[in-house]
């Protein structure tokens, strides 16, 4: 009976020391090999975001009339009615006429002061078709109230789409020192506006449009586009879709209400296209390219139309050398790992959670592709049980020294535990818990206390017995009164 207390009061010391113990997820960059004229530039695959070419694109550059990009985007947010008619002044019109008949100036679509049948519709086509630059402020003077107003608005819009080397000057984009952009904000600039506004691809990539009749043109007149990839002709190349060309000759600076003709400086060009086709494994992809600072003239002093040559060479290389292709397949086992408690089983095979695929050039495969795993410490090694599919870490997959992704790593089979080896555990970890070390002490303490005190109860009984006994056999003699 005794043992069998003993005993529970033990296990209900491991219980309470139990107790307490517990209360106690793409980027890549490649290099083409051939020369890019340009001083800027970023190509992205727009089905994926991989970006595939790199080059100067924080670099702060002008953006010539690719600044329209952003004056129609602003254009596209805020007009209500795209059929009403829009008031031209002098104040749009004035900054692009010379008065010289034979001076060749910034590009415009013949719009009149004071003509009154010209719609939204006309002044965006009008910009992004053949880049008129007063196109420009007539959007802004009838959008904002003032051109200085509408330009705030772009710089606005600029920072909240995330553009960080960006400041525009003008809706226009003729030389200014604080009209600048990157390769890679004119990117995000013309993402947003393609996602958010379907509109704008449309007109972006139109040929040809019939503006409305004026003074000049009673019979109205077309206006064609300055993008030589999306016509007939030796720079065509088929697929191409807008965006937007962007060149400055020799550019003047515009002083005190008049261009400064007299001392022209060398200019640049600039290029936002999209494509998309079939490439050499006969899947469809999407790109966009943007460059800035291609020269204007080449080492003989003509014409050089490098943008459109830079466009074409990347867009051969895009579409004849790459190719999706598959880098981690889902279930497959990439490692093992260890596992605690686990019944018939001390090592888990872990997998990814998903197929990765990359685009990447046919010359190179993907073992190019390096791949670091990388465990969560807590969760390894694996505490059974567990079901399939736990997390256990992620494997980073690295091109060029850059992250193209990271992909979950989990266990690729349900884990039993052992209850046996379990339980032993448990035990072991109790009786090394300090608190079942000073209360078993206090047990064996109070247990000691307790066989002393019994021992020391059960002898005093033993002598009062034996003084007992002795008395009854030896009797005390009774006293006489008076006498012994």
């Amino acid at each position: 009976m005794r043992k069998a207390k003993i005993f529970s009061v033990f296990l209900s010391i491991i219980l309470l020391c139990s107790i307490f113990s517990g209360s106690i997820s793409a980027f890549a960059a490649f290099t083409p090999k051939f020369a890019l004229h340009s001083e800027g530039v970023y190509m992205v695959n727009l089905d994926t975001g991989i970006v595939i070419v790199s080059k100067n694109a924080d670099k702060q550059l002008a953006p010539a009339s690719t600044t329209k990009i952003m004056t129609a985007l602003i254009a596209l947010e805020n007009i209500k009615d795209f059929d009403q008619t829009v008031s031209i002044t002098s104040d749009a019109t004035d900054e692009f006429w010379s008065g010289d008949p034979n001076y060749s100036g910034p590009s415009t679509a013949d719009l009149r002061a004071g003509q009154e049948n010209v719609t939204y519709w006309d002044c965006l086509y009008a910009l992004m078709v053949c880049s008129a630059c007063e196109a420009g402020n007539i959007l802004a003077l009838n959008i904002a109230g003032s051109i200085p107003d509408f330009v705030d608005m772009m710089n606005m819009k600029a920072a909240q789409i995330g553009c960080t080397g960006t400041h525009f000057a003008n809706t226009h984009g003729l030389y200014s020192k604080d009209n600048y952009t990157t390769a890679k904000d004119l990117y995000l600039i013309t993402k947003y506006a393609m996602d958010n506004y379907p509109g704008f691809m449309k007109i972006a990539s139109t040929t040809d449009y019939k503006m409305p009749a004026n003074s000049a043109n009673p019979d109205g007149y077309s206006i064609h586009t300055t993008n030589k990839l999306m016509v007939d002709g030796s720079y065509y190349y088929e697929g191409v879709q807008g965006v937007k060309t962007g060149s400055i000759n020799e550019y003047y600076e515009y002083k005190d209400g008049a261009w400064d003709t007299a001392n022209p400086k060398p200019g640049s060009m600039a290029l936002v296209t999209t494509c998309q086709k079939k490439g050499s494994d006969g899947r469809g992809y999407h790109y966009m390219i943007v460059s800035l600072g291609a020269p204007f003239y080449d080492e003989n002093g003509e014409k050089s139309n490098y943008s459109f040559k830079d466009h074409i060479a990347l867009y051969d290389w895009a579409y004849n050398e790459f190719v999706y292709t598959n880098i981690v397949k889902a279930n497959e086992q990439i490692t093992q790992v260890d596992v605690n408690q686990g019944k018939d089983a001390d090592k888990v095979g872990i997998c990814a959670a998903e197929d990765y695929y990359t685009l990447l050039e046919k010359s190179l495969n993907k073992t190019t592709v390096s791949k670091e795993i990388k465990l969560y410490p807590e969760r390894v090694p694996v505490q059974a049980p567990q079901n399939k599919g736990y997390e256990v870490g992620e494997l980073e997959l690295r091109l060029n020294d850059e992250t193209l992704a990271t992909v979950k790593l989990i266990t690729e089979s349900d884990i039993q535990i052992d209850a046996n080896e379990f339980y032993m555990e448990k035990i072991k970890q109790i009786i090394a818990n300090p608190m079942f070390k000073a209360i078993v002490a206090l047990c064996v303490v109070e247990l000691i206390l307790a066989i002393v005190t019994h021992q020391l109860k059960l002898n005093y009984r033993r002598k009062v017995a034996e003084m007992n006994r002795r008395r009854r056999i030896n009797p005390t003699p009774a006293k006489k009164k008076g006498k012994w």
